[in-house]
């Protein structure tokens, strides 16, 4: 017993004085601190809307171009053909689409030749009614004529002469002044949506990549004691014990300060799933060190290990997601990630 707390003490002295791990920890912080000094980067992002207009009525023309003008989350533009427009639509130069038929003014006001305004947009698209209510809010005073003067041409009452244009004027008044119905809006303007994005500090992934190696870390240190025969008066259990323990040194440091790194970025984390991924990866090397261990052969063990160690690094920084995710390019990419713990951090 006295052999194995003195081994015990050795190895988490040993661990302390690993240059890997201030190395870790260095780069760890200095990723967290990034992150929150890091400026956020702001964005405008407008939903542009194609409109093609079949109609040669001036009142649609001009409507056409107000709804153009106005400023809207949505980035109306004309376009000169159906063509176009589909083509826009396919290649996401646009998000929707609005036709409007020839003789759409001259019929608005015709219960029995109303024309239909054609929506073209994608099954994925989700905006298609927002921008509808945009385009109905320009074109409604237009509408809103055109079925007034229609409905009295209809009607056995007698007007005089001129009757449209004066009725126009008044609507107009009506509309400008807010008396119809009144419109209050807030002093806010929201001509645009606003992006503000900071750029991904992928330091929960770091701290992933960072505990696995700890982790091989102390593999590569338990079979070098192996070679060396510092367990050779233990019994099996105590050897089996180390096995655990070497790994486990090197892990805690590290996840104690990828602990520390998560607090200073402010990401949200989960103790648990930290604490459960460092028992796998501990678990994991001790298993990879076993088996290395029991290879047939008179050659030192650690060195073969460290041999294949780099490799094996790069590989589990590549595929475990750190930088990018190569999972979800395809089916063999996403099992071979599998190979790695990185991947599941």
């Amino acid at each position: 017993m006295k052999i194995f707390f003195n081994r015990l003490r050795l190895s988490m002295k040993r661990s302390f004085m690993n240059p890997y791990i201030y190395g870790m920890a260095v780069i760890l912080i200095a990723l967290a601190l990034v992150m929150v000094f890091m400026p956020a980067n702001e964005s405008s992002a407008y939903i542009p809307v194609a409109i093609l207009n079949l109609d040669d009525s001036e009142d649609t023309a001009q409507a056409v171009e107000d709804i153009c003008e106005m400023g809207s989350v949505f980035e109306f533009y004309e376009v000169g053909s159906e063509t176009e427009m589909y083509s826009d639509i396919a290649a996401g130069k646009c998000n929707t689409g609005f036709i409007l038929p020839e003789g759409l003014m001259e019929n608005s006001g015709n219960m029995r030749r109303m024309p239909d305004i054609t929506v073209i947009t994608t099954p994925s698209s989700t905006l298609p009614l927002m921008s509808s209510e945009e385009v109905f809010m320009k074109l409604f005073p237009y509408f809103a004529v055109h079925v007034m003067t229609n409905t009295i041409d209809n009607s056995d009452v007698e007007f005089p002469a001129g009757y449209a244009d004066a009725a126009r004027r008044i609507f107009d008044t009506y509309i400008e002044g807010n008396t119809i119905y009144r419109l209050e809006s807030l002093s806010t303007d929201y001509n645009e949506i606003t992006n503000v994005e900071k750029i991904p500090i992928p330091v929960y992934k770091f701290a992933g990549f960072f505990l696995w190696m700890a982790a091989l870390i102390g593999a590569l240190s338990y079979l070098n004691d192996c070679d060396n025969k510092l367990y050779i008066r233990m019994s099996r259990g105590g050897r089996f014990f180390m096995g655990l323990i070497l790994p486990a040194v090197h892990v805690i440091p590290v996840m104690l300060i990828s602990i520390v790194s998560f607090l200073i970025a402010g990401l949200d984390f989960s103790f648990i799933h930290v604490l459960i991924y460092s028992l796998a990866v501990i678990f994991v090397a001790f298993i990879v060190a076993s088996i290395v261990a029991a290879l047939p052969g008179q050659a030192k063990k650690s060195s073969m290990f460290a041999a294949v160690l780099p490799t094996y690094l790069i590989l589990s920084f590549l595929f475990g997601g750190v930088i990018i995710n190569v999972s979800v390019y395809s089916p063999i990419l996403k099992t071979l990630s599998m190979l790695f713990p990185p991947f599941f951090f």
